[in-house]
């Protein structure tokens, strides 16, 4: 018993002395928020990177930098007086599904481009798709409507008559302007489809925050007969020409003159349709060309229409506030990353250790998100500013440490942080004369 005992004496004295040992020597774990930051020397700036379209462009490989905008959208349906020429109710409200979803598809589900043949342009998604948006202050609203009007029903874009650019149809009937993207849908008029010179077409143009579509009722019940069969082969134009338009309102021009501002959009004929002789033996796929497959957009393109989301505040007023929560994941920084355009996050940021994030423009951390920056990680905040967009606040920028080696922010060439809920000191290097 007396052996037993002192055995234990012994056992217990050397796990005492094993787990001083153990705590003495292991690096202790901390965290907290970073509350005071001196700026450090300037240094070259690289030019105005923000205004660069091409930084706009998301990364395939890690696309929750770039998160997908939603664009709120409503219909307007306009009839003649007798509530003819366009859907009634019931079609219009199935069009209006039909429309949308086959819309969101060609966005989601981008495709090569056709032009130049044999290229290697990327295929990135275009990270925009479109939410039917009703008036949140009445009940009864469903974001579509129907309006009996005899001057506005019809659209028109060659000849005297002309009324494609005239803009009262908005000015009447438009439901929550400029905070959500109006879709007035107008057909031809019962007069002009009497005359045997009158050309049948769709048509469509785009203004600052609405559009006017047209004909999709004449293209959707235009019935060929093929083997003997009713065929609707129009009706999935509607959501191509919808596409078009928008991508106007977004900064984006036609593509086959080579001014729209993307070299990775080529020089074409314009060709509807492909044939066997040149020019229109290749022809384009791209959404902003004239061509019945319209499912393409290059880079460029997407990185054209996200600045001007991003940064054009009469057409980011179009897009649903998705950045003011936290709705994703946290992104994981784990490689060197270098912010070059402005952001809408909607989640935290975790700067892994041995990593770099450098930020250089304006990033909206959403309410109560934070960034953590890990031990031996960096974060750098070059001219950037960091904030919430939706006049709320986020938590801050938390510091990790583990014994000597802790995370490290650095503030240079006027950065700036707002809008935290654990404040921040910014000492500020004044520059001599």
């Amino acid at each position: 018993m007396i052996l037993t005992f002192y055995n234990k004496i012994i056992i217990i004295s050397f796990c005492m002395i094993m787990l001083f040992f153990f705590n003495s020597c292991t690096p202790q774990f901390s965290t907290s928020f970073l509350s005071s930051i001196t700026e450090t020397p300037p240094t070259e700036k690289l030019g105005n990177v923000c205004s660069d379209k091409s930084n706009y462009i998301p990364d395939p490989n890690y696309l929750s930098h770039t998160p997908d905008r939603v664009v709120k959208v409503n219909f307007h349906f306009i009839q003649n007086s007798q509530g003819e020429a366009n859907f009634n109710e019931k079609e219009g409200i199935e069009c209006v599904d039909r429309v949308l979803s086959a819309a969101n598809g060609n966005l989601w589900y981008n495709q090569k481009m056709l032009l130049p043949k044999g290229n290697d342009t990327p295929v990135i998604p275009a990270r925009y798709k479109y939410e039917l948006t009703p008036d949140p202050n009445d009940p009864d609203d469903d974001g579509i409507y129907f309006h009996q009007d005899d001057d506005f029903y019809y659209l028109i874009n060659r000849g005297k008559d002309r009324n494609n650019y005239n803009q009262d149809v908005f000015k009447k009937y438009g439901i929550q302007k400029n905070e959500v993207l109006n879709i007035f849908v107008q057909d031809h008029h019962l007069d002009s489809l009497k005359s045997e010179t009158y050309k049948d077409s769709m048509t469509g143009i785009a203004f600052k925050t609405w559009v006017k579509c047209g004909m999709w009722y004449s293209a959707e019940n235009e019935v060929v007969i093929v083997d003997g069969v009713e065929t609707y082969p129009k009706r999935w134009l509607a959501h191509k020409q919808m596409n078009h338009e928008i991508g106007h309102v977004f900064s984006l021009g036609h593509t086959w003159a080579g001014n729209d501002g993307c070299e990775d959009t080529p020089n074409h004929s314009n060709c509807w349709e492909r044939t066997t002789s040149p020019p229109c033996n290749e022809y384009s796929n791209n959404i902003m060309d004239y061509n019945p497959l319209r499912n393409a957009f290059t880079p460029c393109q997407i990185g054209r229409v996200h600045y001007t989301l991003t940064n054009r505040d009469i057409k980011r007023n179009l897009l649903k506030r998705t950045w003011c929560a936290i709705n994703q994941k946290p992104i994981v920084i784990k490689k060197d990353f270098q912010w070059n355009s402005c952001k809408d996050l909607e989640s935290h940021i975790v700067v892994e250790s041995g990593n770099t994030l450098t930020i250089r423009c304006r990033v909206s951390l959403p309410k109560d998100a934070k960034i953590e920056v890990l031990p031996g990680a960096k974060l750098i905040i070059d001219g950037g500013r960091l904030h919430n967009d939706c006049g709320e606040q986020w938590q801050g920028i938390e510091i990790h440490k583990m014994g000597r080696n802790e995370g490290q922010v650095q503030l240079m060439n006027g950065g700036v942080i707002e809008n935290t809920v654990h404040p921040i000191d910014i000492k500020r290097i004044v520059q001599k004369p």
